[in-house]
């Protein structure tokens, strides 16, 4: 492209991308729309239209907005910016309606991005078909062949389309985000059933947890609680330390990006002793945590040791109560549904001993297990892994307080 035509792109991409409002989709887990839109009601000021809907939420904003959702938010997924919506009853209308959207303002010259096609209640059902006329619009637009939909450096992640086609109206999203935004860009391993950061963090939040007050991961894995702690103590932005799709894009304003960060550096808090204790029995666990913790910088604000939580008394921790956080082992995961139930018991009945006066924050393996408990506790239904699971939130009454009678 010679400097001419560069500039004129360069005018374009300003006045159709970077300066008008778009519409953009934050994408949340089924049941954590309700935070994400707090989330982003804090983030963006409640003054904001913000429309929760199923599977994540709708807003109006420019582009810094989408990159501050992308970098701040700590429950949703990724984060799309709405390209076009329109009928398409048939393949001709489709065809056409493609060809008029402005594809090299948006997507990185001469890479043609991957596309993800959806279909229900529409005349164009079949998902592949649509997706080649989507790749073969961008293709013609681009100047790329559609043989080779990747870019020449395959350690970055493709740009990604994703199309929804519902009662014959066609919606086309560009991703932002790349990599799905659990991966923050600070745990590089994993354990047998690591929980997702983002569901971590929604736990946390559906519990109260301040930053402020202690906090205990007794069976902590591969650490997504205290990991998920840490950055909220710290006053850390979540997407602090990894890239993004739109850094990739035309638009994409590196400087605007850097003031950003300085403005979320800023906020950062100072330590003031740990105030979070990680714990397991695997030494392989502990010394995997604690070295994602000093790669991170994370170290002055969580302790880790080896240990068993059926051994643990808090107050060798902390004096003050705080929150006990736990994911225990179940199902298919670390043994049967019996040995799982059995260890829940075993867990409440610990925590009924032990930890009196403190918050838990509980991952029941069945509902079930939630309907005889010795204490009160709200119940919160979550998806994790395929499995159907109930979360388990609440105080534990005091030494001075009976506990509730089991039913006979």
């Amino acid at each position: 492209m010679n400097s001419a035509a560069h500039r004129a792109l360069q005018r374009r991409i300003k006045r159709h991308v970077a300066g008008p409002a778009h519409t953009f989709f934050v994408v949340a887990a089924p049941g954590l729309e309700p935070l994400c839109r707090r989330e982003l009601g804090v983030l963006l000021g409640d003054g904001r239209s913000l429309t929760p809907v199923h599977g994540g939420v709708v807003f109006q904003g420019r582009l810094e907005d989408l990159y501050r959702a992308n970098l701040q938010l700590r429950t949703a997924s990724r984060v799309l910016m709405r390209l076009a919506e329109f009928k398409a009853a048939g393949f001709g209308a489709l065809t056409k309606r493609l060809a008029e959207i402005p594809w090299e303002l948006y997507l990185p010259a001469g890479e043609l991005p991957a596309v993800h096609v959806t279909a229900r209640h529409s005349r164009l059902y079949h998902s592949q078909a649509v997706g080649e006329r989507v790749r073969a619009a961008v293709a013609r637009r681009l100047g790329v062949s559609t043989d080779d939909p990747f870019p020449a450096d395959r350690s970055t992640t493709p740009q990604q389309l994703f199309v929804r086609l519902q009662d014959d109206r066609l919606t086309l999203s560009l991703d932002s985000s790349g990599e799905n935004l659990y991966k923050r860009g600070i745990k590089t391993h994993g354990g047998r059933a690591p929980l997702r950061e983002t569901l971590a963090a929604a736990i946390l939040l559906m519990a109260g947890y301040s930053g402020a007050e202690p906090l205990l991961d007794p069976m902590c894995g591969s650490g997504s609680f205290c990991l998920e702690a840490a950055l909220m103590a710290a006053g850390a932005a979540p997407g602090r330390r990894r890239h993004f799709a739109f850094m990739r894009w035309p638009v994409f304003a590196p400087a605007r990006w850097r003031h950003l960060l300085r403005e979320a550096d800023a906020t950062a808090a100072v330590p003031q002793g740990r105030r979070i204790f990680a714990l397991d029995k695997s030494f392989r666990s502990v010394a995997r945590l604690a070295h994602t913790l000093e790669a991170a910088g994370l170290t002055a604000w969580v302790g880790v040791a080896q240990g068993d939580f059926f051994d643990l008394d808090p107050r060798s921790l902390t004096a003050d109560p705080g929150l006990v956080v736990i994911n225990p082992p179940y199902g298919r995961r670390l043994g049967t549904p019996a040995a799982s139930a059995d260890i829940f018991q075993r867990i409440l009945d610990r925590l009924q001993t032990v930890y009196r006066g403190w918050r838990c924050a509980l991952i029941a393996p069945d509902g079930k297990l939630a309907e005889d408990l010795p204490f009160a506790l709200r119940r919160f239904p979550l998806s994790h892994g395929g499995l159907r699971l109930m979360l388990l939130i609440g105080p534990i009454p005091p030494g001075d307080q009976a506990p509730r009678p089991r039913a006979p």
